[in-house]
């Protein structure tokens, strides 16, 4: 698992991620459509109802193809080789 807080650009190790019902069942949708994915290179927007939070969703492996991703999230992939 990997948390990057993109606006510090650092690795998080320990969040709280506290969801209305609605938005937890959006999350579950979420997920679903990434693990529908069988090539692995969607993302999802999870966001809040006025859009001031936003929690990106990505599947990823680390030995797989990782081009699609930024720069600092690959750098997080290959550390956690």
């Amino acid at each position: 698992m990997i948390i990057l807080d993109e606006e510090s650009k650092k690795s998080l190790s320990d969040i709280i991620v506290l969801l209305k019902e609605e938005e937890a069942k959006q999350l579950i949708e979420c997920l679903e459509g990434l693990l529908s994915n069988v090539s692995r290179d969607e993302h999802y927007h999870f966001n809040n109802d006025n859009y001031s939070k936003e929690i990106k969703l990505a599947l990823y492996d680390a030995n797989g193809n990782i081009d699609h991703f930024s720069e600092e999230c690959k750098k997080l992939i290959i550390l956690e080789k």
